[in-house]
């Protein structure tokens, strides 16, 4: 419940960043809020609208968010294990599989532990989201820049809770190479492709895994 609680703490003022900067580009508040609440893809909604905020092209954006999201057909595959078998609730559930949300459930070593986990942090990031996006949205009308507010310091603290959450003695590596990578690019990259670029830390482990085979 604690590591529930801390990831959707920074979550939420990662949304606050979303908001205010979706915002400033100008996009209705209404749509900002709801596209936090169906979306729910932080990385996605943030290149989203660092394409829109740079004057690009409105399908140039949607593309670029879609392909981000494009991770979450792998996470996809790690929850199938999981989730429920009926369909409706298991069509139900895949709405809230991210990154935070399936990391933790991948972390606890018996496996009807994993969906409760997968759940708590789900449900708390469903909630955390659009709350921070809509106190950004009203955050832009007052400070339209939220780097003044460091709100960006956020992702390297979603890293790390992620870790403390989900690192074991066989994913120690990878987890503290992902984090380390996407904790470095994220001054250097467009806002939301820093935990993209973190699932580079997976080549850690197969290279381990390679070693003894």
């Amino acid at each position: 419940m604690s590591t529930a609680a801390a990831i959707a703490t920074a979550i939420a003022v990662v949304g606050m960043a979303y908001g205010s900067a979706a915002s400033a580009a100008g996009l209705p508040p209404w749509l900002v809020v709801l596209a936090a609440a169906l979306v729910l893809s932080a990385s996605s909604e943030l290149v989203f609208v660092g394409v829109v905020a740079s004057g690009g092209l409105l399908w140039i954006a949607v593309g670029a968010g879609l392909l981000v999201s494009l991770r979450n057909a792998v996470y996809g595959l790690s929850a199938s294990a999981f989730l429920p078998d009926q369909r409706a609730p298991r069509l139900l559930w895949t709405h809230l599989v991210n990154d935070e949300s399936v990391a933790v459930a991948t972390a606890p070593q018996h496996p009807s532990r994993r969906f409760a986990a997968f759940r708590t942090v789900g449900i708390a990031l469903l909630v955390a989201w659009p709350l921070g996006a809509a106190i950004g949205v009203g955050v832009g009308y007052v400070l339209p820049d939220p780097g003044q507010l460091g709100l960006d310091a956020a992702f390297p603290a979603v890293f790390v809770a992620i870790i403390l959450a989900a690192v074991t003695r066989r994913t120690a590596a990878p987890a503290v190479a992902g984090a380390t990578l996407a904790t470095a690019a994220a001054p250097f990259v467009a806002a939301g492709l820093a935990p993209v670029l973190g699932l580079f830390g997976l080549l850690t482990s197969v290279r381990r895994r390679g070693d003894h085979a």
